[in-house]
């Protein structure tokens, strides 16, 4: 049987994300997003939940779930260097081999890695197709 753990995603520049990079680990089990909306508290909309379930798509497939353009992804405050890094596992049987995705916009990159190796393709639509 194959399966697919996530481990870690880190988020920079990426729609209302900013320049702190924001860490998530991933733990077996459910997870529950929440936060808090710092203009107002009391509300729960727009805090960016939203973004993390976008960062885990666009590391994996190079687009957002909803329909955003490219150009629109980069936080616009920041402006510029946009990275979304997923870490996770991919079990086969008994057999555990470890990857990282490391996606960027300005310049549009993909890196791919697989138990610490360099494994990405000549290109972003190789690497994709891999991925």
């Amino acid at each position: 049987m194959k399966s697919v753990e996530f481990k870690t995603i880190k988020i920079a520049n990426f729609l209302s994300v900013g320049e702190e990079i924001v860490e998530i680990p991933f733990k077996k089990g459910l997870h529950v997003l929440t936060g808090i909306n710092r203009d107002k508290p009391e509300r729960r909309n727009a805090i960016g939940k939203s973004t993390i379930a976008d960062a885990l798509y666009f590391a994996i497939f190079g687009e957002t779930l909803r329909p955003i353009k490219k150009d629109l992804i980069t936080n616009y405050l920041t402006g510029g260097g946009t990275c979304v890094e997923l870490h996770f596992d991919v079990i086969v049987n008994d057999n555990v081999d470890s990857y990282r995705i490391v996606r960027t916009l300005d310049p549009s990159r993909v890196y791919l890695y697989k138990n610490g190796e360099d494994i990405t393709r000549d290109n972003i639509q190789n690497t994709n197709k891999y991925i």
